[in-house]
């Protein structure tokens, strides 16, 4: 019996996971392959939070269709690159402190693929590919080191 619940559940993630990519946008997907790492791009998107009560209940109040549950968002930032192995995600870097050569941090924002509904590119390799390439490093590994408040971003050597 304990063999048939696994397969039943395997079944039901891989039916859930089929659904949603067949339901994603045909014109989402092309621009996303059409994405290089380095492009300045926005994200049109929809979050599931519901931000502050207020804003919900003035939305709900005007009439605003969704306004329960998806919340319209724009994001931008340097796209460096598409993760995860079961549901993928874009990651950008919307901010890059380098405090000095080897000591910095990011900050990332990081939008499932099936929430978004359009990508623009904004400017094409806006970030050089060495920069790209220390950003990936530090968010795939997401190690760091604080010292004297400052961050070592591991992936910085070369």
């Amino acid at each position: 019996m304990k063999g048939n619940i696994q397969i039943c559940l395997k079944l039901s993630i891989s039916v859930l996971f089929y659904v949603v990519i067949k339901d994603m946008s045909k014109k989402v997907l092309k621009q996303l392959g059409e994405l290089q790492s380095g492009d300045l791009i926005e994200v049109t998107w929809l979050d599931a939070s519901r931000g502050r009560l207020e804003t919900v209940e003035e939305l709900r109040e005007a009439g605003v269709p969704g306004a329960e549950i998806d919340l319209p968002v724009i994001s931008y930032g340097v796209y460096i690159g598409t993760f995860g192995k079961i549901a993928k995600h874009i990651v950008l870097v919307a901010s890059q402190w380098l405090f000095a050569q080897g000591y910095g941090q990011i900050d990332c924002t990081i939008i499932p693929v099936g929430t978004v509904e359009n990508i623009n590119v904004l400017k094409p390799k806006l970030m050089d590919a060495k920069n790209v390439h220390v950003c990936q490093q530090a968010f795939i590994h997401g190690r760091a080191r604080r010292l004297m408040r400052r961050i070592t971003i591991f992936g910085n050597e070369e």
